[in-house]
């Protein structure tokens, strides 16, 4: 079973983002993903978000957006997670700015990616998760924030 503060790392969390243009943070997960090793080839990888994010806007609604693709530059399953410092636009289902973006990426082959997006709107939606995210000082609370509703979901 995947659980997602193992697809974390402090690194790969980033609080108080000031960039204003989905892309440009989408470019910056991305890049972090690459100094990770988790992405092999940065420029593939955005292409295949971008062509997702052209086909229907992940932003899923209530400040949040979850980019997201199965890429041949991926070369394992990863997760970043950036907080902005001001909410910027992404084309949201219900028209409204985004505060959190949950970055996922992962081999073409590996349905990880699915299940890792079922796993954020689980515990996104199932309890206090997006507020302690909002509300959390560094990123080690946002890993630990992670790990308490991970447990409190899956036992």
């Amino acid at each position: 079973m995947i659980r997602l503060a193992e697809l974390l790392s402090e690194d790969s969390v980033r609080l108080e983002v000031p960039m204003a243009e989905k892309f440009a943070v989408i470019e910056e997960m991305v890049a972090g993903l690459m100094d990770e090793g988790i992405v092999e080839d940065a420029k593939q990888t955005l292409e295949d978000i971008r062509a997702r994010e052209d086909a229907m806007s992940t932003g899923i609604g209530d400040g949040i957006a979850v980019p997201h693709a199965r890429s041949a530059g991926a070369g394992r399953l990863g997760l970043a997670i950036f907080r902005m410092e001001s909410p910027i636009e992404f084309e949201s289902l219900d028209e409204r700015p985004v505060s959190l973006m949950f970055l996922v990426v992962g081999p073409e082959s590996d349905r990880g990616v699915t299940r890792v997006l079922a796993r954020i709107g689980r515990m996104l939606y199932s309890g206090d998760l997006k507020r302690n995210l909002l509300r959390a000082r560094s990123p080690q609370e946002v890993l630990e924030q992670i790990r308490i509703e991970e447990a409190r979901i899956l036992g």
